[in-house]
């Protein structure tokens, strides 16, 4: 269990970062939603196109909650991006109705956040 909310604070900023990685820092949110579509199409998850509506609408979501979480201290940040989530990934399991492909997403944008971090850039499949 602590490996799983380990790995969802971890996705939690690759989320956000994915977008600034690419140069999307300031973006336009049709434009970000666009790319994280795209790019779950690409991927070898199998998502219906549902499905990885689902999935970015929720990052969305995600996203725009981070930002209010600047001006927290580090202990708060930290104890919110856990709960944030753990919210996330139930969010995730009930719209795709399956936990392991929840759990699937959720290494994809793990995988995607240790390329940008060793420099590799754009998502691995």
């Amino acid at each position: 269990m602590k490996k799983v909310i380990v790995l969802l604070v971890i996705l939690l900023g690759a989320s956000g970062s994915v977008l600034m990685a690419q140069g999307g820092g300031n973006m336009d949110p049709a434009a970000m939603r666009e790319r994280q579509l795209q790019q779950l199409k690409a991927s070898d998850l199998k998502l219906t196109d549902a499905q990885a509506d689902s999935v970015v609408s929720i990052n969305m979501e995600s996203r725009q909650q981070m930002r209010g979480m600047r001006d927290l201290s580090d202990d708060q940040r930290a104890a919110k991006m856990k709960e944030m989530n753990e919210m996330r990934m139930k969010r995730w399991s009930s719209a795709l109705k399956d936990e392991a492909l929840a759990k699937k997403v959720a290494e994809y944008y793990e995988k995607q956040r240790a390329a940008r971090a060793n420099g590799g850039g754009g998502p691995q499949q």
